[in-house]
């Protein structure tokens, strides 16, 4: 039995607010918080040649985007997890490093996905590349990298 359209349009509406240009959450008490979704514009989306990014269901401070060439970037504000945190996390590597200034790690979990992380707020943002199922040949590490290039400038200090 098809669904009425006035009882669907508010799931609807609910739906398009959640995502897009909308202007970032204020940051919690003792933390920062970004739109992992609002941070890409039309010519970032172009250039690192993905599509508008949506909610992630299970991380309200995720967006998950998408590319015609099969590969998927997960964008995740993890508030408390620190990089200490993320060290002791299950992967195949894991190294230090910075992006632009900013403390940060490196960390590839399978062959098909990496992480680029930086210190924000009180935990840290997650940039996580999975390129299982490309269409062509991608880099996981390379992409993660790049799209933390577009993110990082972005976050407050």
């Amino acid at each position: 039995m098809p669904v009425p359209v006035v009882r669907a349009l508010p799931l609807l509406l609910l739906f398009a607010a959640g995502c897009g240009a909308a202007a970032p959450a204020p940051p919690p008490a003792g933390g920062a918080r970004v739109d992992t979704c609002a941070v890409f514009g039309d010519a970032d989306l172009k250039a690192l040649d993905l599509s508008q990014g949506q909610r992630m269901p299970n991380k309200p401070t995720g967006c998950m985007l998408g590319s015609p060439r099969g590969f998927r970037v997960f964008v995740i504000n993890e508030e408390r997890v620190t990089i200490d945190d993320a060290a002791k996390r299950t992967q195949i590597s894991f190294s230090r490093n910075e992006v632009n200034g900013r403390k940060g790690f490196l960390a590839v979990g399978e062959e098909s996905s990496c992480t680029q992380g930086v210190e924000f707020g009180a935990g840290t943002l997650h940039v996580l590349a999975n390129v299982a199922g490309a269409q062509v040949p991608v880099d996981a590490c390379d992409l993660a990298r790049r799209v933390m290039d577009v993110v990082e400038p972005k976050l407050p200090r």
